[in-house]
């Protein structure tokens, strides 16, 4: 399954959010209920499974369905308040998101997938020293399939933090596991390029390119990058592809804003 589109909806290379942890959700992360009978236990399993796979095919609707069926079959079932949570996520009930990945991680602590979720929620909502705990934590699991996943959430959590020498370390570790990791690639190009380093800048966003990866994000960083480098011709190739491919972008009013002899 692709990274990019996953479990919110838009499917956009280079958003923010739990989105790229869809694959692993299905990982079973199940606390149990000690009154639930067998067949109430597998039922909730079924429905949250089910409710995932929903979420995934953005059927946000019968998603809910599927996970409200789950949590009254068995209410102590992580993997679906796991789910709910990413629900809750994509409708922007951020309150309810963080409440449904707490009570997951109340179930079982050592999650990996729900550390990494909570985690990056929690530092896009500024609670920055807790969610680098749980990202660290899910980092330091060797066993964890989405372990690029959670050094690249840690890597834009330091960043917010203003630690721009460690976020850079998080992800290029990141991109050590997984070399075509878009995101990954999309974010160093961007980190750099704050950094007054557009040499590579365009490294990472030539990597991007090679991957068949053109985003409004991408087109336009790679406008200000070569534009920083003098290199007219290949902001000018950027700047019109963005124009022509994604013209009601945000980026492309603001390449309309940012070009010479524009207001």
């Amino acid at each position: 399954m692709s990274r990019l589109h996953a479990l919110r909806s838009g499917g956009r290379a280079f958003a923010t959010g739990s989105w790229l942890l869809a694959a692993g959700l299905l990982a079973g992360c199940a606390g149990l209920q000690p009154q639930a009978s067998v067949d109430q236990r597998r039922a909730a399993e079924i429905n949250a499974e089910l409710g995932i796979s929903y979420l995934r095919q953005n059927e946000l609707t019968q998603a809910q369905r599927s996970l409200d069926r789950a949590l009254q079959f068995n209410p102590n079932l992580a993997l679906a308040h796991l789910g709910m949570a990413s629900l809750r996520e994509r409708q922007g009930a951020l309150d309810s998101a963080e409440e449904h990945y707490r009570r997951a991680l109340s179930l079982d602590r050592r999650d990996p997938y729900v550390q990494t979720n909570l985690g990056d929620l929690l530092c896009r909502q500024g609670e920055v020293r807790e969610g680098l705990e749980l990202l660290e934590r899910a980092t330091a699991n060797p066993s964890y399939s989405a372990r690029a996943v959670a050094l690249l959430n840690a890597g834009k959590c330091h960043a917010r933090a203003g630690d721009t020498e460690r976020a850079e370390e998080r992800m290029r570790e990141a991109l050590r596991i997984d070399p075509q990791f878009p995101d990954a690639l999309y974010e160093l190009a961007l980190l750099t390029f704050e950094d007054g380093r557009p040499f590579q800048t365009r490294a990472f966003l030539s990597r991007l390119e090679a991957q068949g990866i053109v985003t409004p994000e991408s087109l336009l960083l790679c406008y200000q990058s070569e534009r920083q480098l003098g290199n007219a011709e290949d902001a000018r190739r950027c700047a019109d592809r963005l124009k022509r491919d994604f013209r009601d972008s945000d980026e492309a009013a603001r390449l309309l804003r940012e070009e010479p002899g524009r207001g």
